[in-house]
């Protein structure tokens, strides 16, 4: 039994009901008699102790007894369910009160007239989300399995006197030195008469008092509610930030004569959040959001969640004190609000909010929708650490988009709508697809048109590389480690490369000046699709090494290599862009420190560069290197200062090679249609080679046919010469067979013989490669090529090396290297026919043997490889 004693001296009584109640799990919707278990509340139904068998159960009932002392008749009385999902019923004294499908927004019931003076046994029931009627907005998450009902929120038993301030809704208006408040008021007893608002403005720490106004309002009839706008004048006001989180609270009182009917506080902070051009702008300034993602249901499918959720000294940890150690000021709550509470924290300590309604495809009728879109709003426009509301995840609806949230931006006009004010994207590239995308793939443009977008920009999902609390691969890595890793990888290389990814892409996108970086997933279900940031057991909140790469890519003055490139030749010069970001409100002095470092960190070469970088903005630096004497793998370093002190560091592997000598041959090398930059590569190293005409190939012994050439009358033509040259020991090198080729051909190489090509979508996965993979790495066309080597050459797109397509023989092969998702696209692959070999090569060394015009004009050009070069004279020299 919970004791309650209400003070008629107050306007308005507020008694917490949470704490333990009883709870009982049953397939029958009969009122119980007896209830088995305990449970906390807010908490989930798997919390009860003993436990229920909820999973099996359509209904669960909770039940608390409590006595109100003093129990005025002349009140009204009113219980609040800030959360609670699926689907809820009320009983008071066995009597039924209401019902409320909403799941992540509060309702309230009038309880007026089934309290009495004596023992009140108060009963809830909710049900599992399956049976939950069709027009329920509760939403859907294709990455989530299990759904446990619960009282999430706190609940509440307030009382009023004859009236009451049903709702506060409060607008700062900075530029304007004001703030706008609607409010609703119900009139339970008077006709005819006049009511007394006074608002005061208060800080929030101090109680000071700012401000003092008072209103008129009047009601023609009792039970009568009605709704109104009002203003007051609001000078010399301290900004709400996250640098100082400074809180205000409005304070209003209901009067009926001298009689004091309601009173209420809403707390508020004075900032302003909105679009100007390409830019997200607070309190007037330009502002750069940093952050990552909270899935606050997918967490709570966590088998070590517990009550972690509502112990708010835990989620203080979470939300405000490591992310701010790690330089993020913005969290994107992701498919789902969280509990009520987390927003209070993130008001009080300053971190900026993005609330994502549970929509990865809408459910629901339209009017449920709206009715709930408003609920969500009336709850948590208070909050001034709220930024932008996002009603959907990865997909579309145009009712939602072009009909719902219009209405919505009606109620708040001061925040914009993620989806139709701006949209975020989910490059989850150089992971599930390539390295670079320049074009649609999954849910992002090509990079190329993202950053011409005339709206801020925003990734708020990238980093496909999910690791579970041991550091395990979650399930969505099974296709892609391979693709990066290899066969053969051991768990720190796991790890690492999470890390290394983090940097990578962070470093990228900055140089984009993307406007919301937010790596996924920062805190989610630990054994779910993705995984989080935390080892071991969350509770103790044991960060991973990702995150600290990410505090590094985060750091607010900052310096970036733009380099893709890793082959170099000896004493090479080279033209690089050094990026140095400030996201700071300051302007930031430095020293750069630019060159190359040995593997053991030693500088074989530098150069010292005072920087000046003015607040929220980058300069860019073109500075010459000269790259090692010797071969061998060394890095480009830049390395920032500040006040002597080292702030960032950035690193990029380069290897050198010796430029490749002169060769010679005995016998001639044929080539079929080529390019002329083969022909030339070859002479200026002194191997000659002839254009084939038809003529007999006794005196060859290697053809090398360069593209799509399979139609060439040429080569149809003389097929049956083609196919004896290979039957009698020759080799036919066919390279890049794929370029050009539109959707799916079937092409003859030699008799009986045929090479598949099909061109792959791969519209939300895979996409071309930039690593491959030697099957055997003593094969001797991997000769002075090392695993290392094959990852990203010179130019092209993100490096790229193989095509999006799927090319193989028609007959079984030996596979010679491999790329893509599971390692299950040919890259290299050659069969044996008569006493001659057939050689299919993928690996794209097209402008990459000579250098070019535009060789070095622009970042993606083709320029010379070394490693490209070295390939194509293994490949002769094996034939």
């Amino acid at each position: 039994m919970k004791n309650i004693f209400l003070d008629s001296s107050k306007p308005r009584n507020i008694f917490l009901l949470n704490g333990l109640w009883e709870v009982i799990s049953t397939s029958n919707d009969k009122l119980p008699e007896n209830y088995e278990s305990q449970i906390p509340v807010p908490s989930l139904i798997d919390s009860a102790n003993p436990p229920t068998e909820w999973q099996n159960n359509k209904f669960h009932f909770y039940r608390l007894k409590i006595q109100i002392d003093n129990l005025n008749s002349d009140l009204n009385y009113f219980l609040k369910i800030y959360q609670s999902m699926y689907g809820t019923k009320l009983w008071i004294n066995r009597q039924f009160v209401g019902e409320n499908i909403s799941c992540y927004t509060s309702q309230t019931y009038d309880t007026s007239k089934y309290l009495n003076a004596n023992e009140n046994e108060i009963v809830i029931r909710i049900g599992q989300r399956s049976d939950l009627p069709p027009e329920s907005a509760v939403g859907k998450d294709l990455e989530r399995e299990i759904y446990i009902p619960g009282i999430w929120g706190d609940i509440e038993l307030y009382s009023v006197n004859k009236g009451e301030i049903k709702f506060v809704k409060i607008f700062p208006k900075c530029t304007e030195n004001k703030i706008e408040f609607n409010f609703g008021i119900e009139n339970y007893k008077f006709q005819n008469e006049e009511y007394i608002l006074n608002a005061e403005i208060l800080e929030k720490k101090t109680k000071k008092i700012i401000s003092v106004n008072e209103f008129k309002i009047y009601f023609k009839s009792s039970k009568e509610n009605l709704t109104f706008t009002n203003s007051i004048a609001f000078k010399d006001f301290i900004y709400w930030s996250p640098e100082n989180p400074f809180l205000y609270e409005l304070k209003l009182k209901l009067f009926s004569k001298n009689e004091i009917l309601d009173e209420t506080t809403k707390t508020f902070g004075m900032r302003e959040f909105k679009i100007e051009g390409d830019n997200f702008y607070l309190n007037g300034n330009k502002i750069l959001l940093r952050g990552g993602n909270i899935a606050f249901h997918r967490f709570l499918s966590d088998e070590d969640r517990k009550l972690l959720p509502w112990n708010l000294e835990w989620v203080k940890d979470l939300l405000i004190t490591i992310p701010k150690e790690h330089n993020f000021n913005f969290i994107r709550f992701h498919i789902g609000l969280p509990y009520h509470r987390w927003y209070d924290l993130a008001d009080e300590y300053g971190i900026l909010l993005q609330d994502e309604w549970q929509f990865w495809g809408v459910t629901g009728e339209k009017n449920q929708i709206k009715k709930e879109f408003t609920e969500w709003i009336n709850d948590n426009c208070n909050h001034p650490s709220i930024i932008i509301w996002d009603p959907i995840n990865e997909s579309s609806d145009k009712i939602l988009q072009e009909e719902i949230v219009p209405e919505m931006k009606k109620i708040d006009s001061t925040r914009p709508w993620e989806s139709v004010d701006f949209i975020e994207e989910h490059p989850y590239i150089y992971s599930l697809g390539m390295v670079l995308n320049n074009r649609k793939f999954g849910f992002v443009r090509g990079l190329d048109e993202v950053t011409k977008d005339s709206r801020p920009k925003m990734f708020n999902e990238f980093l496909w590389w999910w690791l579970d609390k041991n550091n395990k691969p979650t399930l969505l890595m099974n296709e892609v480690i391979e693709r990066w890793l290899g066969k053969n990888y051991s768990q720190n290389e796991l790890i690492e490369h999470q890390s290394f990814l983090a940097k990578e892409l962070i470093g990228l996108f900055r140089i984009m000046k993307i406007n919301a970086i937010q790596p996924f997933v920062y805190l989610s279900n630990n054994s779910g699709a993705t995984g989080n940031w935390f080892l071991n057991n969350i509770k103790d909140l044991e960060t991973k090494p990702v995150l600290r790469a990410i505090k590094e890519a985060f750091e607010p003055f900052s310096v970036c290599i733009d380099l893709w490139d890793r082959h170099f030749f000896v004493d090479e010069e080279r033209e690089i862009r050094f990026f140095i970001f400030n996201d700071s409100s300051k302007i930031r002095r430095g020293e750069l420190i630019v060159g190359v470092k040995s593997s053991d960190n030693k500088w074989i070469s530098r150069k010292e560069i005072s920087v000046e970088v003015l607040p929220m903005s980058d300069i860019v630096l073109v500075e010459e290197l000269v790259f090692p004497s010797s071969i061998g793998e060394n890095f480009a370093v830049a390395e920032l200062f500040e006040e002597n002190q080292t702030i960032a560091i950035s690193k990029k592997v380069i290897h050198t090679f010796e430029v490749i000598k002169k060769q010679s041959r005995a016998k001639k090398i044929i080539l079929l249609n080529p390019s002329e930059e083969m022909k030339q590569y070859f002479e200026s190293i002194e191997i000659s080679t002839t254009d084939y005409s038809g003529e007999n190939l006794s005196s060859s012994d290697i053809i090398i046919v360069n593209g799509n050439i399979f139609s060439n009358k040429i080569y149809t033509s003389n097929m049956k010469i083609i196919t004896e040259f290979v039957q009698n020991g020759g080799t036919i090198i066919i390279n890049e067979p794929e370029y050009g080729v539109v959707g799916t051909t079937t092409k003859t190489i030699v008799d009986g013989v045929d090479l598949n090509i099909t061109h792959r979508s791969d519209s939300d996965k895979g996409g071309y490669d930039s690593y491959v993979f030697a099957e055997d790495q003593s094969h001797p066309i991997w000769k002075n090529i090392h695993r290392e080597h094959l990852k990203i050459f010179n130019g092209a797109y993100g490096g790229e090396i193989v095509s999006q397509y799927d090319v193989d023989f028609s007959v079984q092969s030996k596979r010679l290297a491999s790329c893509g998702n599971n390692l299950n696209v040919v890259a290299v692959s050659e069969v044996e026919y008569g006493k001659g070999k057939i050689i299919l090569s993928r690996i794209q060394i097209r402008e990459r043997l000579i250098a070019f015009q535009s060789s070095y004009k622009t970042l993606f050009a083709r320029r010379p490889d070394p490693v490209a070069q070295q390939y194509v004279l293994n490949l002769i020299h094996y034939s």
